[in-house]
């Protein structure tokens, strides 16, 4: 079977998050660059993602389900940390922070349950919801999101697997 060629901007296709996630190989490398910026411009910037972090940190920091999973509570400065992996992906249209070792160390020494991802996303929807988030936009972005929680929850199970950490299929421990 012959293989497929793949996009030069394959790695952009998370992003590109129109009518849902779907894959952006009939759009060109430009096309794909200018959705990026349009869904930057639409969903207000760094502002927004400013406001947005650090409204999601406040709700998490009274949080009994997520604080758990944060042994340092300087919400501030996870905010700030948050506010700066969405600029550099959406405004900087730069991926390799979705690769970024760090942040998958950052979600290693902990097992994220199904419980605890399914609140981020809650807190994450209402601090959108709390600012008005602008639409489509949001919702694209919350669906972008969906996907790097649950790779960032793969990443704290391996970890805990590689750490001899027996647990069920939500995360629980054994």
């Amino acid at each position: 079977m012959p293989s497929k060629a793949v996009p030069e901007h394959d790695g952009k296709v998370l992003i590109v998050a129109d009518e849902g996630v779907r894959p952006a190989e009939h759009m060109t490398p430009a096309e794909v660059d200018k959705k990026v910026g349009d869904f930057y411009a639409g969903i207000g910037g760094e502002p927004f993602f400013r406001a947005l972090a650090t409204r999601f940190y406040e709700l998490v920091s009274r949080d009994e389900v997520l604080v758990p999973l944060f042994p340092v509570h300087d919400w501030a400065r996870h905010a700030e940390r948050l506010t700066a992996h969405y600029v550099q992906i959406y405004g900087n249209n730069d991926l390799t922070a979705a690769w970024d070792p760090r942040l998958h160390q950052a979600h290693s020494h902990m097992l994220i349950t199904r419980e605890q991802r399914l609140r981020w996303l809650a807190l994450m929807k209402e601090a959108g919801a709390s600012l008005g988030a602008p639409e489509p936009h949001f919702t694209e972005f919350l669906t972008i999101m969906k996907i790097a929680s649950g790779e960032m929850m793969a990443v704290s199970r391996g970890a805990a697997i590689a750490r001899g950490v027996r647990f069920h299929w939500d995360g629980t421990p054994r």
